[in-house]
């Protein structure tokens, strides 16, 4: 469970508004829960462009995971995951719905506390992302403010209203990260879904930085782009005693399972949907399609861990 965050907040009875939203060599760098891959997500603003009209930036995500090599090695890899567009006007933070060619209000900083903020309604039947198919509505708890070298910049507390699918906080986890104005929520600048059911969620903003704005999550104490130690060759360490090795990963028609004891395994989609279950060596994946994978392994101890896992794209 993730603890509350907690930000020292200075008041200050004006607020700075001169500072432009995500200058191009922003960067927002979130951290992940702990388990399964990816390890972080890297937003970073590259460039002007033009889009409908509007004059926009251009904003690409990377996730940073760790990867195994068939020689049962593991080495850091950067995927490219999204795409997106934002422009500003006044208060207001508008995003690209690009399956719809329109834009929409991600982020509206002319609210008061007691306010109830609609970003998008809910679409049925679902025809594009999820994301932009699901209900994102919240209520202001409360308005402060945050100094950050010589900007003062608006704080928006906000909670999730009972209908809302997608969420600054997930209230339910004790969360209570606000959305800071020329940096975003400090959850994640997209928001997330309601529920998850596996490890490895973002947990929230580890670092944000461009030419003028410089911020920290106060309980993190490395480099902001801090790579824990990769692991061993090709092994899940349950214990001292029950240690897998796992390989190939990437797979393509069976993935193998070596260790002292037998394995008792499930593999799930990136959903969370049980599609194998069983114990033993080896595991057919023939009929399964091309992507991303989490493999859940059990010890004779009963202690679990799960991995990533990909099936090799053509």
């Amino acid at each position: 469970m993730i603890k509350n965050l907690f930000i020292t907040l200075i008041l200050f009875p004006m607020f700075v508004y001169g500072q432009e939203w995500a200058p191009v060599g922003a960067k927002w760098i979130y951290d992940h829960q702990s388990g399964l891959q990816p390890y972080l997500t890297i937003i970073e603003s590259v460039k002007d462009t033009l889009i409908l009209n509007k004059s926009c930036r251009k904003l690409i995500t990377r996730q940073v995971d760790e990867i195994m090599q068939q020689d049962g090695t593991c080495r850091w890899d950067t995927f490219t995951i999204s795409n997106d567009y934002i422009y500003t006007s006044n208060d207001t933070v508008f995003h690209y719905n690009k399956f719809e060619s329109s834009f929409y209000p991600l982020y509206q900083l002319n609210i008061e506390a007691h306010d109830t903020v609609l970003i998008r309604d809910k679409i049925t039947p679902c025809t594009q992302n999820e994301y932009f198919c699901s209900r994102f509505e919240y209520l202001v708890d409360s308005i402060s403010s945050l100094k950050l070298q010589e900007n003062t910049l608006k704080v928006v507390y906000n909670s999730p209203t009972p209908s809302s699918e997608w969420m600054f906080n997930r209230s339910w986890n004790l969360e209570n990260y606000p959305v800071v104005d020329k940096i975003g929520s400090l959850k994640y600048f997209f928001g997330v879904r309601k529920n998850f059911v596996m490890e490895g969620e973002i947990a929230c903003l580890r670092c944000y930085n461009d030419k003028n704005i410089s911020y920290k999550l106060e309980k993190w104490t490395e480099d902001c782009d801090h790579l824990r130690p990769l692991h061993g060759p090709s092994s899940v360490l349950l214990n001292e005693q029950d240690e897998f090795r796992v390989f190939p990963n990437p797979f393509d028609s069976y993935i193998n399972i070596s260790g002292k004891y037998t394995a008792n395994y499930e593999l799930y989609n990136s959903d969370g949907r049980l599609l194998i279950k069983g114990s033993g060596h080896e595991i057919n994946t023939v009929k399964l399609g091309h992507g991303v994978y989490f493999l859940q392994l059990t010890s004779g101890k009963n202690i679990s861990h799960s991995i990533k896992v990909i099936k090799s794209f053509p």
